[in-house]
């Protein structure tokens, strides 16, 4: 049962206190940070950068420029465009492989460096939660004045995966005709994570500061939203390139919806899962059990982890091809 303000003011005195003083500890606690996960690191340092474009800007509603890298076609056509989104703390280079296969086999691609990440606003937080929708719909009209007529293909890894199933569930589906999802995060409790431990331990969320601001968003009060609630595993020596920990409001914004089986479900048919069989971040056989019921089509590639999906050659193929 949530409490609203006026029942809040309601509470006993002696009540009230305790409440403000477990919101206060809530809020004050530190965040702690994981202990750097080899594989990730391992994985985004053997990914490619030969060749990735310079980043390109496009100004955004609120005034913000936010960047992304363009890969136009190879043989020039303009019928096909995807939008390829990060995973979690990353940014647009460790997309660069899987855009430039697209852009190899005629589907230009664009990479994009979310809200929050790399080049684009204030890292690890945005404005409200939502932002990142409005971002898209601002990116989509900006490219519309290249690729008028093309089809639209919206691709993500990992929590990236999480945020195109989030736009496959709302509004902006009817932009796409098709929806990507690469090792995706479903949720903290979805049936496909693996135990957030050892090797696969890649987060550390302040559940405690996260119940609270929750709290807090229930009786109208949002501005302690820009406070960070989740760390990342990234080693020391990457701190310059990545986003080692999110606010609040970009973790509701840049991840799965609540109700995933729902998103689905909204665009069944339109949507495919491609994971790696050796995911050490996510149990890839669950998302034939878990999604495909749903009206999702589930690739697993062989010998390949969380990372290896945005670069290894049998995952581009896999991608290449879900794409065309």
């Amino acid at each position: 049962m949530s409490i609203s303000l006026p029942n809040l003011i309601l509470l006993p005195p002696a009540a009230l206190g305790v409440a403000a003083l477990v919101l206060v500890a809530a809020l004050a606690t530190p965040l702690r940070l994981p202990a750097p996960l080899a594989s990730i690191h391992a994985g985004a340092m053997n990914i490619d950068r030969a060749g990735m474009p310079a980043l390109s800007r496009f100004q955004a509603r609120d005034g913000t420029w936010l960047a992304y890298r363009l890969y136009p076609a190879l043989n020039d056509a303009v019928d096909r465009l995807g939008i390829v989104t990060h995973g979690s703390s990353a940014s647009s280079d460790e997309m660069h492989v899987v855009a430039r296969a697209l852009a190899q086999n005629g589907v230009s691609a664009v990479a994009i460096d979310v809200r929050g990440h790399g080049a684009s606003g204030t890292r690890g937080d945005i404005g409200y939660i939502g932002q990142l929708d409005d971002d898209l719909a601002d990116l989509i009209a900006e490219l519309r004045k290249t690729y008028a007529n093309a089809r639209l293909e919206l691709i993500g890894h990992s929590s990236g995966g999480g945020y195109v199933l989030r736009i496959a569930g709302g509004p902006l589906a009817e932009k796409f005709d098709r929806f990507i999802l690469l090792a995706p995060y479903l949720g903290y409790s979805a049936p496909t994570n693996r135990p957030n431990e050892g090797a696969g331990r890649w987060a550390e969320p302040d559940l405690p500061r996260i119940f609270a601001l929750r709290g807090l968003a229930g009786l109208g009060l949002d501005w302690p939203q820009s406070l960070p609630v989740i760390a990342f595993a990234n080693a020391p020596e990457a701190a310059r390139f990545v986003t080692s920990q999110y606010s609040y409001r970009l973790l509701m914004n840049y991840g799965p919806p609540t109700d995933w089986k729902g998103a689905f479900q909204a665009s069944s048919g339109r949507i495919q899962v491609i994971a790696g069989e050796k995911d050490e971040l996510m149990d890839a056989p669950a998302y034939k059990t878990a999604v495909e019921p749903l009206g999702a089509k589930v690739s697993l590639v062989p010998e390949v982890d969380h990372m290896g999906i945005v670069y290894q050659p049998a995952a581009l193929a896999a991608i290449v091809a879900a794409v065309k």
